[in-house]
């Protein structure tokens, strides 16, 4: 009978297809031990990287400060293997992730991601595609510089192989970090990196993937016509190799293209034909998306309790998956709502939860939009300190990121601060050159700033 396999602290046993709290002892037998000692005091680490010996052992000595951990390369190479089931079960391959985690399979996954970490820092190697997986369960889970370390080690292992497809995955996730910071100029770097590697290496998934992400990557920054070809071309190709679900997330990009540069018509055709695909195929998280769009086109037809139905529908669903991101611009979207619905306690409650969520995650974009709201309606309270303390929060942080539309509207907001401050030379500043970088990006203009003659 084989030996079970635990976790490097010793808390957790591998049954084959979940891991269980170890047994309090878990001596197997004289040839076969797992040892474990709590500690006060700090040791070393021992690492047997040739260890054939049938007695070898993962001793483990709980400190806390530090504590001794002698893993052999036989055992690193069940743990490994027990991860990679472990994160199978789950949904997570090298290619793609499950929406979203239980709180049973949050638990998992820390306690997979805490074993990679073992090994990764006595120096035993780690085939890179499972680093991959890896890195898609601590992004999944909120855990972004992980996720990082993960990408890196990958893409370092995939250069040294020269595994081009493997370094075009590599370089695409780290892509995708960088723009959930809101590193804009590095995330188009990456992702036009990965493009690159994805056509050399005939990837016609993840030439879509790449074009997509390149497609938010210009639609964040103001190049609409930009984003617009990338996300056609994406749409193309998902086509082609009949992929549903990255059509209907192709779709609703387009539809929200649509949605900003004030085609409401076109937004929804985009919109209804990406929620019927994803009804279809019960993609929840894309159903979330089509949702929120569709809210956001009620909202801007000005049929708002049709749109609150639908945000609070969308909403249901992240609660019912655990999609924070969904949740937290769910929230801000609702809190739009009930603004026009004269529910300004609700709109506060719903920004602010909004907000909390982003900063905490690091979601800069996010932040700064939930942030711009609370800033109305600190305005609307009367509190034009704390108005115009998001307002400035919000310029950098979209200037920081490379969003020049939000930082327009981040300047209005400023605007309307001063306006109440009767400071009307300034406003009359921050409106023109906001209405000017508009203007630019071929952003749909107010009619107030129009007749005013900006």
């Amino acid at each position: 009978m084989a030996d079970p396999i635990f976790s490097p602290n010793g808390k957790w046993m591998w049954t084959g297809s979940e891991w269980i709290p170890a047994p309090p002892s878990s001596a197997t037998g004289a040839d076969s031990t797992i040892n474990l000692e709590d500690s006060m005091m700090s040791g070393k680490v021992n690492v047997e990287q040739n260890s054939n010996d049938a007695s070898s052992a993962i001793n483990l000595k709980d400190s806390a400060m530090s504590g001794d951990i002698n893993i052999t390369q036989n055992n690193a190479e069940d743990i490994a293997t027990a991860m990679v089931q472990a994160l199978e079960r789950m949904g997570f391959s090298s290619q793609s992730s499950p929406a979203t985690l239980t709180h049973s399979q949050e638990k998992e996954v820390e306690l997979v991601l805490e074993m990679s970490d073992v090994l990764s820092n006595q120096g035993i190697e780690i085939d890179p595609w499972t680093e991959i997986m890896l890195g898609n369960a601590a992004s999944i889970g909120g855990k972004t510089n992980s996720a990082e370390q993960h990408y890196l080690r990958a893409l370092e292992t995939f250069r040294k192989n020269d595994d081009r497809l493997g370094e075009g995955s590599a370089l695409g996730n780290l892509g995708n970090i960088a723009f959930t910071r809101g590193e804009m100029h590095e995330a188009e770097r990456l992702q036009q990196g990965s493009l690159a590697l994805r056509r050399e290496t005939g990837d016609r998934e993840g030439e879509g993937l790449a074009l997509i992400n390149i497609g938010n990557i210009r639609e964040i920054t103001g190049s609409l016509a930009e984003a617009e070809r990338y996300h056609r071309e994406g749409l193309d190709i998902f086509k082609e190799i009949n992929d549903v679900a990255n059509q209907s997330t192709a779709l609703g990009n387009l539809g929200f293209l649509a949605y900003v540069q004030g085609d409401l018509d076109g937004a929804e055709i985009y919109a209804n034909e990406a929620y019927d695909i994803t009804k279809g195929v019960g993609d929840q998280t894309g159903e979330i998306g089509a949702l929120g769009l569709l809210a956001m086109i009620s909202k801007g037809k000005g049929d708002y309790y049709e749109a609150e139905k639908l945000q609070r529908s969308s909403l249901t669903l992240c609660q019912a998956t655990g999609n924070m991101e969904g949740k937290m611009r769910g929230l801000n979207e609702l809190g739009n709502i009930m603004l026009r619905l004269n529910n300004l306690a609700e709109a506060e409650r719903s920004f602010l939860e909004s907000y909390t969520i982003a900063k905490t995650t690091g979601s800069k974009h996010t932040q700064a939009t939930a942030g711009l709201n609370l800033g109305g309606v600190a305005r609307e309270q009367g509190d034009l300190f704390k108005s115009e303390q998001f307002y400035v929060e919000g310029i950098d942080i979209f200037k920081e990121i490379g969003d020049r539309g939000g930082e327009s509207d981040a300047l209005i907001g400023l605007g309307t601060v001063y306006n109440s401050k009767g400071n009307h030379d300034e406003e009359r500043k921050l409106y023109t050159k906001a209405v000017e970088i508009k203007r630019e990006l071929g952003l749909q203009i107010d009619q107030f700033f129009i007749d005013n003659g900006y």
